[in-house]
């Protein structure tokens, strides 16, 4: 089964390149940042009806933007 997952970075929605994030975030390595918010994709999994997904928050600044997806999927996003 397809779990989405809605990665945030700096507020962004961001595929990061697993290792390169650290607490100094010079060598952080990006493969796509998107231009759409993470509710864009909330509402996507939601139309599409993939449940149980999640959003993780690497590191600070993404509080705003997981509210917003959390608030479009209720009970869909973890």
């Amino acid at each position: 089964m397809f779990r989405p997952c809605i990665d945030l970075h700096e507020g962004k929605v961001k595929q990061i390149v697993g290792g390169s994030l650290q607490d100094d975030a010079r060598g952080l390595r990006t493969n796509f940042v998107s231009e759409k918010p993470a509710r864009w994709f909330a509402e996507l999994y939601r139309r599409d009806g993939l449940h149980g997904g999640h959003v993780i928050q690497l590191g600070a600044g993404n509080e705003a933007a997981a509210r917003e997806a959390l608030a479009a999927f209720p009970s869909g996003l973890h």
